[in-house]
């Protein structure tokens, strides 16, 4: 299972530039605490289910608000639910630290990753690395890569968020 300490290498390793942030822990998308300038798009990422129990990754632009009926009815399954904790121990994390970087220890595929297509207008997104006292610039093509190397499909899909006005 990949943690900060061997994500990071990683991405150097496959020659993926980013930007390390120390800060304090943030959990469920709150910013109330005092951050560093981050340059790329803060992303957050629900962890998401059904009756089905499948899994489903939805990562989408921070103050960018999901429409999880319109997800189910656009993938064609039944409606969401959030995961429980112990789902999210599939990937090796506990809650809060989720980003797309944990499919990489999604070995068995269980989670199916999603993203709206509302997302494809940044070039470069900001994402924990394992660790929700850390965040990482990185281009959102290269994270994308990264999912896609792991075995996962990045699908990409129109009218399930509600972006800002």
């Amino acid at each position: 299972m990949y943690v900060k300490e061997t994500i990071l290498p990683l991405l150097t390793q496959y020659h993926v530039p980013y930007h390390l942030y120390a800060h304090e822990a943030i959990a469920h998308g709150d910013i109330t605490v005092e951050l560093p300038a981050m340059q790329g798009t803060m992303l957050k990422n629900l962890v998401l289910t059904n009756k089905h129990h499948d899994l489903y990754l939805f990562t989408l632009p921070l103050d960018y608000r999901a429409d999880l009926k319109a997800l189910s009815n656009i993938l064609g399954v039944p409606r969401f639910s959030f995961a429980k904790p112990s789902d999210l121990a599939l990937m090796g994390i506990p809650p809060g630290h989720v980003s797309p970087l944990c499919l990489l220890n999604d070995l068995g595929h269980l989670f199916h990753y999603v993203q709206p297509v509302e997302l494809d207008q940044f070039d470069l997104v900001n994402c924990h690395p394992l660790d929700n006292h850390f965040s990482i610039d990185i281009k959102r093509t290269d994270l994308e890569q990264l999912v896609q190397n792991s075995g996962h499909t990045v699908t990409k899909v129109p009218g399930a968020v509600q972006v800002p006005v």
